[in-house]
């Protein structure tokens, strides 16, 4: 089960806990180099080079497409770069869904302070662009 907040509030109506993926295991960085490996491996000594190069073509801009998706959609953002917790200590992040008519999706640091003695505080800062 994936920790969600279920704020409903008339700014922010969600906030869903994710931890940053580290960089080789990112879905836009980790089956792109298997794929031009497969494609140096494979393709390049089996067919022609102008070929190669057509098919290298097609690998580049499916990869710049994903690039680009993650720019435009922050779903598509926390898919790729992002893992959903269970555990508001292992997040560092937090992908807030403001209320309609209040703003666009964001992703936000979360912010874990130590209090005196109380315990912690933890703490989002949503501006709701």
């Amino acid at each position: 089960m994936v920790l969600r907040f279920n704020v409903g509030g008339k700014v922010v109506d969600r906030v869903d806990l994710i931890r940053k993926k580290k960089w080789p295991w990112r879905l836009d960085v980790f089956p792109f180099a298997v794929l031009y490996a497969i494609w140096m491996v494979t393709i390049v000594p089996s067919i022609d080079i102008v070929d190669a190069l057509i098919v290298l073509g097609g690998l580049v801009s499916i990869h710049v497409l994903t690039l680009l998706f993650t720019a435009w959609s922050i779903d598509f953002k926390c898919f790729v770069q992002y893992s959903k917790v269970n555990d508001i200590y292992a997040a560092d992040s937090c992908k807030v869904t403001p209320a309609k008519f209040s703003g666009s999706k964001e992703v936000v640091p979360l912010h874990i302070r130590q209090q005196d003695s109380n315990g912690f505080i933890l703490q989002i800062v949503f501006s709701g662009k």
